[in-house]
């Protein structure tokens, strides 16, 4: 059975199983596949994939069995087609992409070659360094590419040579963090709308229509992902007790099309409980979104999400963004990215009293370290602390 992942440049990695060799060991073949034109349409495009890999099972097949590969032998290019037939079934599809196109572009050029027996920690080391000095960033911006997506990169490496010292191919796990130098990372203060500013963007979509006030009130109210709100359904609210339970997320690979996923995390499978502004919102935009129904009938796709295409088929989860964008425009309010009315989220809780554990599970964190990100929001509560001091001493004239 063939599996294809998607690159960036517009062709397809497609990689063939050829069995096993004599120690049990995934065998399998890759070759590039490159459209007749680019942006075919979807059901072109997967009559040339289709034909291309038969084409290529054909090849393989007149070549005879493949000869079988001692474990000491094998090379860091035989070694990663076996690791992503294995990885293809334990990561969702957005990071298996991710993995093959850092494998591919990346790694392939420097290790190849090389046999997985020979590789060190040293040569993870220098991979970082490469990346910290000399790897260029993707948006043409002048600068290296940030300590936190070297070690991105990095862990797709590190994922390999685990892998593989599990699988006996290598005698130590050369991959283990303490022993790799990394960039030392910035810490970057969240961008979150000020109180002043929530309450022009609440006070905007009083003048907005249902499905533009529905979508950024579930952002600010939950704090959820882009892909998770995208992802709601309405058998996920329950409006007599203002609850909404998050159970899958969409994403979009390159193809264009809108697939569904679980959320990143086990954690992120939760029930927050929402305001009852957004109940009575959600409400009114589902009573609006009844009409459209009536008015489409038979042209309708019931699929019971909330925020959805014209025909009833799930959002593109880059709309949210867009809408945003164009909304903060119209009203003239300080642009931020759609996350940060997550972050906004996280920080009015805390700001207001709200424990950490509670923000970290409303949030789906898997970690609550990830949460604390967020504490500078308690600044200034802090400071609203200190000001009560100031009015008692000041009230009891005591100097």
């Amino acid at each position: 059975m063939a599996s294809i992942v998607s690159r960036s440049n517009g062709t397809y990695l497609v990689r063939v199983s050829c069995g096993v060799d004599s120690n049990g060991k995934q065998i399998a073949r890759s070759k590039t596949f490159k459209p007749s034109k680019p942006n075919l349409p979807y059901t072109k495009l997967n009559r040339e994939l289709e034909t291309f890999i038969a084409a290529f099972e054909q090849e393989i097949q007149n070549e005879g069995p493949m000869r079988s590969v001692r474990p000491d032998k094998i090379t860091f290019a035989d070694f990663c087609v076996q690791y992503l037939e294995v990885k293809k079934n334990t990561l969702s599809p957005q990071t298996y992409n991710f993995y093959s196109k850092v494998i591919d572009e990346e790694l392939m050029p420097m290790f190849a070659r090389m046999k997985m027996k020979d590789l060190h920690t040293y040569h993870i080391q220098q991979f970082v360094q490469y990346l910290a000095t000399e790897k260029k960033r993707l948006d043409g911006r002048e600068g290296g590419i940030a300590a936190s997506t070297v070690k991105r990169y990095t862990t797709v490496l590190r994922s390999i040579v685990t892998m593989a010292y599990k699988l006996e191919y290598i005698e130590d796990d050369i991959g283990r963090s303490r022993r790799i130098e990394f960039p030392k990372e910035e810490t970057k203060e969240v961008e979150a709308f000020t109180l002043e500013e929530v309450g022009d963007i609440l006070k905007a979509l009083e003048s907005e229509p249902w499905h533009i006030r529905a979508v950024i009130e579930v952002a600010l109210f939950t704090g959820c992902r882009r892909g998770e709100i995208v992802g709601l359904k309405w058998s996920d609210i329950d409006f007599e007790n203002q609850r909404i339970s998050v159970k899958r997320s969409i994403y979009k690979l390159s193809d264009g099309k809108a697939r569904e996923k679980e959320p990143k995390s086990k954690c992120s499978i939760r029930t927050i409980s929402i305001p009852e502004r957004l109940c009575k919102t959600l409400t009114e935009y589902r009573l609006q979104q009844n009409r459209h129904i009536a008015y489409l009938g038979d042209g309708w796709r019931n699929l019971d999400y909330v925020f959805t295409e014209e025909d009833g088929y799930v959002m593109n989860p880059h709309t949210p963004t867009k809408q945003f964008d164009h909304f903060l425009k119209r009203h003239g309010i300080r642009h931020l990215k759609f996350h940060g009315l997550r972050h906004t989220s996280a920080t009015m809780l805390l700001a207001n009293g709200c424990d950490i554990k509670t923000v970290s599970s409303r949030l789906g964190h898997a970690d609550i370290s990830t949460t604390n990100i967020y504490v500078h929001a308690l600044e200034s509560t802090d400071r609203m602390a200190a000001q009560t001091f100031d009015n008692f001493l000041k009230k009891n004239n005591v100097h």
